[in-house]
């Protein structure tokens, strides 16, 4: 066992005290000193300053010193086997404790085992519902950190204020990744279902006919096409491309038009408005409207007519914007092709393909001259078996098919943001604001920024706040130290950039987007999973449609941007769980192997590790480096041993081995085996 990481948080003395303290405690048998010193690492340089923290204790009445340096638990907490302290002061822990006690002894209860320090317990049930045993060694059995086992409740009061446990002997449960998914959805309030009003509405939506939207713009006969992965279960966007004889292009984004059925303040768009965005999951997703919309009638489906509101587009050689119209529109989608079989027939010759590949290049290049940053980040993909439990994952090889759509849909949100701009319409902006100057001139001064040499590192003179979002400057910066050509960065140091970088929003006035390089951004191109842009595409149409925008919208605008904002905060954080917990659920099957990962991250508590086959990430915790006392160096950013000097840096080779996996709380814990 560790001792308790001294320095983390300032508190080592208090730490360690309660740490020997509860072990003591814990133990029904008395300890030797040199058990004691065992347990807890103690060096030979460390054993005087040890052997006061025991007197301290004793004479403090937390433990109990007995002949031949031996040490117990108090008298008080010694009468029986099982200690009895204080209730834990958690109402509904002690409720379900002492539902739990009254479980039946011959099943047992479900828990699973995890470990703390030099202590374990076992966690039953998840969220508010959760329950928390102390397991005393001797209750242990063989039962390790990780594993899900049957307990049989002992006592509702025992050490630290937790009821205590007993793990049946050689009795283990048998997860499915199902029950992993289950705690997962409950302990995070995910959404299960729908409002049965808004479910009554959308199956009450009716199939789109011509003869009942004539007023539109019939497009039925134009050639769309739909590019998305492979497995995508909705389709909001495609495209018509045409080449005019003066070498300008025409360009049709079609987006689907779910404002035609959730109607404002409908019992469906206020659990729109709630979700604010579909929640992608790597085993599942919780769409934000219900399947009879977001997979059907909202879905942009081969062969199937539908609505649609429409960006038309005149754009230069160059890939300049040259025009723009919004239209309501009645459309059939001919082709879907998933990313990979859209770049496989490119290559073969396919007509509209080779045209959106030749009219995207001058998209990206026009995007390049205005310095966007074009951060290169792996995007991970999880197999799923059947049963869609997750198998594998792996990295998805990026395609310049990939790119074809995206560049489209940015020039869509671009014309859709100068259009609001332009007629005061209350839409929501997209807006990114630039980095902090001390962040900035941190980043300058770096040994990554050092090593791109001196092209990267423009002068620091220049670098200085604009009161707009956008700050050319510092963007240029920014531009040269993520372009490959100075020197390709790891993906690790790619993100320790981004973390610099503040967090993009959605508010009512037109900001400025730094990360774009562009002053007019917004989204206009995903409604059926993105509540800005249905809010967007509503209050485009009321415009479009001559109605006086209710002065009202305009003070909602603000509040819906601010509300769908600090969602989508806690939305990446979800979909961030979610990736831990498939990774560490495929991460099982690799328990005690050994690997060569880079460092993607340094804290006081240990170092984040990457790897690439099998592709995830996990944790060197701190408290199992034993062989130096480590803390973050604060000029260096390193992760240092005060001892011996070893330190861990962004991109850094590690081997490692992979001690813990568990889904349930998504930690993957590895074992320091030394560079490569």
């Amino acid at each position: 066992m560790a001792r308790p990481h001294r320095g983390a948080g300032g508190e080592e003395s208090a730490s360690e005290d309660k740490a020997v303290a509860d072990f003591v405690r814990a133990t029904p048998t008395p300890l030797g000193f040199s058990q004691l010193t065992k347990q807890f690492s103690v060096t030979q340089d460390e054993r005087i300053g040890f052997k006061r923290l025991l007197k301290r204790l004793a004479s403090e009445g937390k433990i109990r010193k007995l002949k031949g340096r031996r040490y117990a638990a108090p008298e008080a907490e010694v009468a029986g086997a099982i200690p009895k302290v204080e209730k834990s002061g958690n109402k509904i822990a002690d409720k379900n404790a002492d539902a739990s006690v009254k479980a039946s002894k011959n099943e047992g209860l479900r828990a699973r085992i995890v470990r703390e320090g030099a202590f374990f317990f076992a966690l039953v049930g998840t969220g508010k519902e959760r329950t928390k045993f102390v397991i005393p060694k001797s209750f242990r059995g063989s039962a390790k950190s990780g594993e899900t086992v049957l307990i049989k409740p002992l006592d509702r009061n025992g050490s630290f204020g937790y009821p205590v446990a007993k793990v049946l002997s050689g009795v283990k449960h048998e997860v499915g990744f199902s029950e992993v998914a289950q705690a997962f959805f409950k302990e995070l309030h995910l959404p299960h279902s729908y409002p049965k009003a808004a479910l009554l509405e959308a199956e009450a939506s009716p199939e789109p006919v011509w003869e009942a939207h004539k007023k539109r713009l019939d497009l039925r006969s134009t050639y769309i096409v739909t590019i998305d992965p492979a497995d995508a279960k909705d389709h909001d966007d495609a495209i018509s491309l045409e080449k005019l004889p003066n070498g300008n292009w025409k360009l049709g984004v079609h987006i689907a038009d779910v404002s035609e059925y959730v109607p404002l303040d409908s019992p469906l768009d206020e659990e729109a408005l709630r979700r604010a965005y579909t929640q992608y999951l790597p085993w599942t997703a919780a769409p934000m409207l219900p399947q009879r919309l977001s997979g059907d009638l909202c879905s942009l489906l081969e062969g199937k007519e539908r609505l649609a509101f429409s960006c038309m587009m005149d754009v230069n050689a160059k890939g300049e914007l040259l025009k723009y119209e919004f239209v309501e529109t009645f459309i059939q989608v001919s082709r879907f092709h998933s990313y990979e079989e859209a770049q496989a027939l490119k290559e073969q010759g396919d007509p509209f393909l080779n045209l959106m590949s030749e009219f995207t290049d001058a998209l990206l290049n026009r995007r390049r001259e205005d310095g966007y940053l074009e951060f290169q980040f792996p995007e991970p993909k999880v197999k799923l078996d059947a049963d869609r439990t997750p198998i594998d994952i792996y990295v998805v090889e990026h395609l310049p098919s990939h790119g074809w759509i995206e560049e489209c849909m940015l020039l869509a949100n671009q014309a859709t943001a100068k259009h609001l701009e332009k007629l005061k319409i209350p839409g929501l902006f997209r807006v990114h604001e630039q980095p902090d100057m001390e962040v900035v001139k941190e980043l300058w001064g770096s040994s990554i920024a050092k090593a791109k040499g001196h092209d990267v590192r423009i002068a620091f003179d220049s670098l200085k706040e604009t009161q707009s979002y956008l700050n050319p400057a510092i963007q240029n910066f920014y531009v040269r130290l993520l372009d490959p050509k100075h020197g390709a960065l790891p993906p690790s140091v790619q993100r320790s950039i981004l973390r610099s970088m503040k967090k993009a929003q959605y508010d009512a006035r037109s900001l400025g987007h730094f990360a774009l390089g562009w002053l007019h951004y917004a989204h206009f191109t995903s409604p059926i999973r993105r509540y800005a842009d249905l809010w967007t595409h509503r209050v485009m149409k009321m415009h479009l449609h001559g109605k006086k925008i209710p002065k009202l919208l305009r003070t909602r605008a603000i509040a819906v941007g601010t509300e769908i904002s600090d969602r989508e905060l806690i939305v990446q954080k979800v979909e961030r769980k979610a990736m831990k917990i498939a990774t560490a659920w495929i991460f099982q099957k690799w328990i005690g192997k050994e690997f060569i990962g880079d460092v993607s991250g340094v804290e006081n508590f240990g170092v984040f590790v990457s790897l690439t086959n099998p592709y995830g990430e996990g944790l060197i915790p701190v408290a199992r480096m034993r062989d130096d006392f480590y803390e973050i160096d604060p000029k260096s950013g390193h992760l240092v041993g005060h001892r011996f000097g070893r330190h861990f840096e962004l991109g850094q080779k590690v081997k490692i081995r992979l001690a813990r996996s568990d889904p349930f709380s998504g930690q993957v814990d590895f074992d320091f085996l030394g560079n490569p």
